[in-house]
Parts: structure tokens; C-alpha cells; sequence
């Protein structure tokens, strides 16, 4: 442990604040650490392992795509990537994809294409949320409205309105004839976990197909069968005209899409957007393994099922200890908000084996691996319950 924490502080640059054990294995919803502790992971991957790690299904098509082909330039055709983009457009709104590495990234590509379509009524401004997060490369820090992670970097790219989240009347004042579009999470994650109201998502989406302007969703996080449906935006019956995708997209390897509707498809020409990686057919393989085990394995019906255990027994803590101010979220994406800071209840959880996640300065987040099992659900929650008495 002594010797991993040295070469980490001699040789990595500290834009981490990192804790715990030093950990060296991982399979379904556990860690081990390098003395054979085992820790039960609500939060796998930061959101990004949905299948748990190692879930065998990944491990092998990761072996045998790795043992056929691993990379290709994109001027060169190759099956796994025309057939994920054929699976993706069966399964959503889209009409054609394009693959990156990052949800950063594919941020930066939605913000491009958006430029991309307003540029004969030379609108490019688009509208944010506050709280929101869209990463942090240039475009998608700039998109993103928290100053924490704005405040270094700045000047930053200015053409950003910010809007209150849930707010339809703010919404609708900061349109302008510059604006293009509008980049919205249905589920702020780095925000505290806040959802968006159906009525007000319906009525944002209504205003953006009568004005003109796209309707720009990020699912980084909230894709992917987190939610209860494949996709977040299928729970408010309305469809995007751009969507980013990363995160459980690959349930492990790094790759993200970003899915366009036939108008902004038919804009896109040769060489006006690119990436190295996206789209290998190493990630392109196991991204479609991905959607078959959540297809074949029944992925949907487990969150589904289990949303309902969790946020039950989470508004029960709400009743029973007066330190939990508000529960949130939706499908196995939940949000604690507590009336005092989430790091130290964080890190005690940590020291009884259990990883949750802090966020928003007195937020906890439970993002649990799809596939988890009720037993294990409810060993964490029991752990959280005995700290939550403990304070």
C-alpha cells in the first residue's frame, strides 16, 4: 500500500483526491484489495461497469476480439462498428451514430453538430443548466454550469445561456434568435442527482420542435438500461435530435456515440469531425455484447424490480434519521441528500467495506451494477443504515 501510494504521489499528477486500499480484483458487485478484503460496489466504475466487474460474458469477448482485431483507421471498413451502429438505431430515435471515447468527447462532437446546423441562421448559442455536468474538455466545460470546475480555466467559450433546471418560463427567456439548441440530463448526476419534471421536459421538447432549436439530451450516465428503460428519454415519452452515450456503453472498455436524427445526419460531410479511437472494432465488439446480456440476461426487469426495494428502503431512512433532508432519483440511480457535508458518511462506509460515491458537497450516490443481486442491495443498505444511526 506504502509503496503504490509513493509512486502515485512521484508520479502522477494529483488531479485525484485518492483513498482506500489499493485494490487488484473485481467480480459481479465486489472488490478485493491486495491484503483479500472484500468490498461490496454500489458505485462500480464510477457509474460506467453496469455488468459488475469482469461479468464472464465481457471478459471472453474481450479475449477473443483482442486475439482477432483490435484497431483499424476509420477510412477503412470493419463489421463491429457498422453492426453496434446498426444495433444503436434500432433501438433508439437514431437515424445514424457516430463513436468517440468519452462523454467529454461526445459532448464536443453534439456542440460541433449543433454549429453544424445553425450556421446558415448563424445561430450558435446553446442553453445550459445550472448544476449541470457535461465533462471536462473545453466545449463540455464550458457547457457545463458549476463554477468549481469552471474557475481555473477561465476565459472559457461564451456561447452559453444558463437556465434553471425544472424551470420552463426561465427556459424559454433565455432563448434568443442565436440560439440553436438546448443541452439538458434528465438525471444531474454531478448536479445531486435531480431529475427532470415530465411536464417540463414535454414542454421544453415542444418549444425546441416549434422554434427550430435541437433538443440536445446527455446520457452519459443515465443510458444504458440505468433508468429502467434502454434509454432515459423513453421514460417521458418524448425522442432527442442528438443524444451523447458513454459510460455502461461499454460496461468497462472506453467508447461513447453520439446518435443524430436524419436532419442533422444529412448535414454531416467527410472530415468534419473525427476520432482516432472511436469506434474500434475492439469496443465496437464488446458494446455489442453489452446490449445482448442486457437483452438476454433481462437486465431491464432486474432494475425495474429492485428500483422499487431500493428507493423504499431509502425512504425509510428518510423517516426514520432526521440527518437524510431529501431522497432522488430514478431506476438504480439514487441521490441522498443530507442536511450536513456526504464526504465523511463517504468515507466511513469506505472503512466498513462499502463503496457509495459524495457528490454536490451533501449528496450521496448509489449507482449499483444492473445484474446486482437483492441479497448484496441489501447488505450495502444495511451497512448505510448503521451509519446512518451512528451520526
Amino acid at each position: 500500500m506504502k509503496n503504490t501510494e509513493k509512486m502515485f504521489k512521484e508520479y502522477v499528477l494529483p488531479t485525484y483526491t485518492r483513498v482506500g486500499p489499493v485494490f487488484v480484483k473485481g467480480k459481479g458487485s465486489f472488490l478485493w484489495d491486495e491484503e483479500a478484503n472484500k468490498y461490496l460496489d454500489l458505485f462500480p466504475g464510477w457509474g460506467v461497469s453496469i455488468l459488475g466487474h469482469c461479468h464472464p460474458r465481457i471478459v471472453k469477448a474481450i479475449s477473443r476480439q483482442a486475439a482477432k482485431l483490435i484497431h483499424l483507421p476509420n477510412n477503412l471498413y470493419f463489421k463491429e462498428q457498422a453492426a453496434l451502429a446498426k444495433e444503436i438505431v434500432n433501438s433508439s430515435f437514431a437515424s445514424k451514430v457516430f463513436f468517440a471515447n468519452s462523454g467529454a468527447e461526445a459532448v464536443e462532437a453534439a456542440l460541433k453538430f449543433s454549429r453544424v446546423y445553425g450556421r446558415k441562421g448563424r445561430r450558435h448559442e446553446i442553453i445550459v443548466m445550472k448544476n449541470s455536468f457535461h465533462g471536462r474538455t473545453f466545449g463540455a466545460l464550458s457547457a457545463t454550469a458549476q463554477p468549481k470546475y469552471k474557475a481555473p480555466f477561465k476565459p472559457l467559450l461564451s456561447s452559453f445561456k444558463q437556465a434553471q433546471f425544472n424551470d420552463f418560463s426561465d427556459f424559454k427567456k433565455k432563448v434568443t434568435p442565436k440560439t440553436v439548441g438546448v443541452i439538458l440530463e434528465l438525471i444531474q448526476g454531478e448536479g445531486g442527482v435531480n431529475v427532470a419534471k415530465l411536464d417540463y421536459v414535454k414542454k421544453v421538447r415542444e418549444h425546441c420542435r416549434e422554434n427550430d432549436l435541437l433538443f440536445i439530451l446527455d446520457e452519459v450516465q443515465t443510458g444504458m438500461a440505468r433508468t429502467g428503460e434502454l434509454f432515459c428519454y423513453q421514460n417521458y415519452g418524448v425522442s432527442p435530435d442528438i443524444m451523447v452515450l458513454s459510460k455502461g456503453l461499454g460496461a468497462g472498455v472506453p467508447i461513447s456515440a453520439i446518435l443524430v436524427k436524419k436532419q442533422i445526419a444529412d448535414i454531416i460531410e467527410p472530415g468534419m469531425h473525427a476520432s482516432t479511437f472511436g469506434g474500434s472494432p475492439f469496443v465496437s465488439r464488446v458494446s455489442l455484447e453489452v446490449f445482448k446480456i442486457i437483452k438476454e440476461e433481462k437486465i431491464l426487469s432486474n432494475v425495474r424490480k429492485l428500483s422499487f426495494y431500493l428507493f423504499g428502503r431509502l425512504r425509510q431512512f428518510k423517516k426514520k434519521f432526521k440527518v437524510i433532508k431529501e431522497i432522488r432519483g430514478m431506476g438504480f440511480m439514487a441521490g441522498i441528500e443530507l442536511k450536513v457535508k456526504s464526504a465523511p458518511v463517504f468515507e466511513e462506509a469506505l472503512k466498513r467495506r462499502l463503496i457509495i460515491n459524495s457528490t454536490h458537497g451533501n449528496v450521496l450516490r448509489i449507482m449499483p451494477a444492473l445484474n446486482i443481486k437483492k441479497q448484496e442491495l441489501e447488505q450495502g443498505l444495511n451497512i448505510l443504515e448503521g451509519i446512518f444511526e451512528g451520526i
